[in-house]
């Protein structure tokens, strides 16, 4: 009794790719968040909903597919995310340095560290910093 069909094959070989071979699981490893999320969202629809996928469609096409939009779902739920917090997260940073800083020079001039005229100056500054568009280099 043979373990394989012994009679050659009729027609073109047809190679599919599978995600249980050495490739798939590399693959499914360095996947990103989003295609990971896609891939499991469309497991979960050949599991319980399997009237979704369009007749002649495979497993691994609807499992490719899942993983594409998911990773381009990813990406534009980043940017966008990314485009509304990023100016809050820099203007937060540069308004706590600035309370760092003027909190450090209050505390030099109180203890006399420092004249109150230079105090002034440096406190200008500090806040000109803070206002400016560009930040300046840190050394």
């Amino acid at each position: 009794m043979a373990l394989k069909p012994t009679n050659p094959a009729d027609g073109p070989i047809k190679a599919t790719f599978n995600w249980v071979t050495q490739a798939g699981s590399s693959v499914l490893r360095n996947l990103p968040f989003g295609g990971a999320v896609g891939v499991v969202a469309s497991g979960v629809v050949l599991w319980f909903a399997p009237h979704l996928v369009p007749a002649g469609w495979s497993a691994e096409a609807v499992l490719s597919l899942g993983m594409g939009l998911g990773v381009v779902l990813s990406r534009l739920v980043e940017g966008v995310a990314g485009w509304f917090f990023e100016p809050a997260r820099r203007h937060l940073g540069a308004r706590w340095e600035a309370w760092l800083r003027l909190g450090k020079l209050d505390g030099y001039r109180k203890r006399g560290l420092i004249a109150e005229r230079e105090a002034q100056e440096l406190a200008v500054k500090i806040v000109k910093e803070d206002l400016s568009p560009k930040r300046a280099a840190r050394k």
